[in-house]
């Protein structure tokens, strides 16, 4: 059975090879926007607790993003925001628990904008907050994880680093064209919105997001 590391290679393959194919001259666009799907992972919400690991389980998110390239398009601004609901099983009772990710970003092509080139990968930082959507149900003690639930919302701040790549296919909206975007990153939150019963504070939580999603480019960089 394939891995899900080989069906991504075998993913990012298949798109190189239609943005070979696409369109050239689309590189040089100075605004951005985009759309997402795909999964998410957490790590515990009760790290460094010494008991039983309180945590979300994998599963989906989508997401819109919206930038603007600066410096002949090698340096890039953006507000990112992405969404999910994760089921959160207390003591036999499972709450869906609404995830909100919201972020300021910079974002670093790894080569110039040329307009004859069609696959360009980025680095991304940047930082803002996940927003934990607790208020479902009343504050609680989880015993086997040493963990209160507080009963109500909390945003947390996170820090944000990544990795994409951006294909540009060849197709084109209204004129404009149009491109599929490949993005891993992982928002750190500091401070998990969880107490412990007894003992110290718990450690940072990792929220991890991999998406495909498609942008259109729109404005000549000048």
């Amino acid at each position: 059975m394939p891995t899900t590391v080989s069906r991504i290679r075998a993913l990012v393959l298949a798109l190189a090879v239609t943005a070979a194919a696409g369109d050239a001259a689309a590189q040089d666009y100075e605004w951005a926007a985009s759309w997402n799907a795909g999964g998410t992972y957490f790590t515990a919400l009760n790290t460094d607790s010494g008991a039983e690991d309180l945590t979300f389980d994998p599963g989906w998110i989508m997401g819109l993003q919206f930038e603007r390239w600066l410096g002949g398009g090698r340096i890039g601004l953006r507000a990112n925001g992405a969404i999910t609901e994760r089921p959160l099983e207390l003591d036999g009772d499972s709450r869906g628990i609404g995830i909100w990710m919201l972020d300021a970003d910079v974002l670093l092509r790894l080569m110039p904008a040329r307009p004859e080139r069609t696959v360009q990968a980025y680095l991304l930082a940047g930082v803002g907050a996940v927003r934990y959507k607790l208020g479902r149900g009343d504050f609680l003690n989880i015993d086997d994880s040493n963990a209160t639930y507080p009963g109500d919302d909390d945003a947390r701040l996170a820090a944000v680093g990544g990795f994409g790549i951006d294909f540009l296919t060849g197709w084109r909206w209204d004129g404009d064209p149009v491109g599929i975007r490949v993005e891993v990153a992982d928002h750190l939150v500091f401070e998990s919105p969880f107490a412990p019963i007894a003992g110290d504070d718990f450690g940072p939580i990792h929220n991890v997001r991999l998406v495909i999603g498609a942008f259109t480019g729109f404005g000549l960089l000048r």
